[in-house]
């Protein structure tokens, strides 16, 4: 009869191949794990990684600017099309400056007396001689043949022609421009007035 005893025909072998196993075990968990000088060139591995993430990252966020700069010009509306340019205009026919027309011959007192209904209020120019200065009244009058006009002349704007007026004698005609009215109160010897803006010798 047979005995069966231990684990086989070799006892004393079942604690040493633990003891191997367990040897083999922690070789293989050594050599799996790094020694100082792998660990050191992990460690710049990895340095050198997360620097080309950061590049990375600084290239990624300036096309993302680019993108909203190019994505806020296209949502702006396009600006409207020249116009475009007209042909130029042909150029009009020479034609000579026009003369400036001449100014109306000054009435002659008759004139102004036989119209005098058309001139009341109108501003007119007379000429003609010189009869009595009133130097109290700062005015003069100019004859005719058909009557006399009284001619105001104390509001004229230049000071010395009215001192001129009232102290020498006037032996020339005169051309006086102003605003034609009916003298006032009863009829003197001037049978219509002229209130002065400017007086020519």
């Amino acid at each position: 009869m047979i005995r069966c005893g231990g684990l086989g025909p070799y006892p004393g072998m079942v604690p040493w191949g633990k003891l191997f196993i367990f040897i083999a075990i922690l070789l293989l968990i050594s050599s799996c794990l790094p020694n100082g000088k792998a660990e050191e060139e992990l460690r710049g591995e990895i340095k050198e990684l997360q620097k080309e993430v950061k590049a990375m990252q600084e290239k990624i966020d300036k096309l993302e600017a680019g993108q909203q700069v190019m994505l806020t010009l296209m949502k702006q509306p396009a600006p409207p099309p020249e116009p475009a340019a007209l042909p130029p205009q042909p150029a009009p026919p020479f034609q000579p400056p026009a003369m400036p027309a001449a100014a109306p011959a000054p009435l002659t007192v008759s004139q102004l007396l036989a119209g005098k209904d058309q001139y009341l209020g109108a501003r007119v120019t007379v000429k003609g001689e010189v009869g009595p200065v009133l130097v109290h009244h700062k005015s003069l009058l100019l004859k005719s043949p058909q009557g006399m006009v009284e001619v105001l002349f104390g509001k004229l704007p230049d000071v010395k022609q009215v001192q001129r007026l009232s102290s020498i004698p006037i032996d020339q005609a005169l051309t006086v421009t102003g605003v034609v009215n009916l003298p006032p109160g009863p009829a003197g010897l001037a049978k219509l007035q002229i209130n002065a803006e400017a007086i020519d010798f």
